[in-house]
């Protein structure tokens, strides 16, 4: 394998800003395979051994073949999604592997209910021979109700009204930045 180029050359940057553009790109897929119930597209976004993770833990998915049998039961349970990333940081460890976090919503329908989700991914990505791909993917949600709900449904922090229960939502609440403003949550 031939060396990187040194970290201050050009071909290094222009090498970052190649790789800041596929993993935005890659993003961009999984959200597009997600809406199109495109399974095997979907799959391919990760590495075999990829761990796919809720920060509650009410789901963590380990490896392409456990994500395989949770989304195709989670595709047939949703009728029409959209899916959308925000902003999305990038930091580079290594030439081969970054982390990084996506902002995003998402509107779900399911059982005829419009479904609303604020989310934040939190990203491992490795280079493999095909491409940028998820090592490892955190979600962790603002919030998860029925539409209907919204209006009142920020009054506690119970903000995830999942499969007929209403459970804690893990942000802004789990972050030390926010309890120094908020101490009493």
């Amino acid at each position: 394998m031939e060396a990187p180029p040194p970290s201050d050359s050009l071909a290094h940057r222009v090498q970052r800003l190649e790789d800041r553009f596929a993993i935005g790109d890659l993003v961009a897929a999984y959200c597009t395979a997600i809406d199109d119930r495109d399974l095997e597209k979907f799959l391919s976004l990760f590495t075999e051994d990829a761990s796919l993770r809720h920060g509650d833990g009410v789901m963590r998915l380990a490896g392409r073949a456990a994500i395989r049998d949770y989304y195709t039961a989670r595709f047939a349970a949703y009728d029409v999604t959209f899916h959308y990333p925000h902003a999305q940081t990038v930091v580079f460890d290594g030439p081969d592997s970054a982390g990084g976090a996506v902002t995003g919503h998402a509107e779900m329908s399911a059982d005829g209910e419009l479904v609303l989700a604020a989310i934040r991914y939190t990203d491992a990505y490795r280079r493999e021979p095909a491409g940028w791909r998820f090592a490892a993917r955190e979600l962790d949600f603002w919030y998860y109700m029925k539409l209907s709900d919204l209006p009142a449904g920020f009054s506690d922090g119970l903000r995830k009204h999942y499969r007929g229960g209403r459970i804690p939502a893990e942000l802004p609440e789990s972050l030390e930045s926010y309890r120094a403003w908020h101490p009493s949550v």
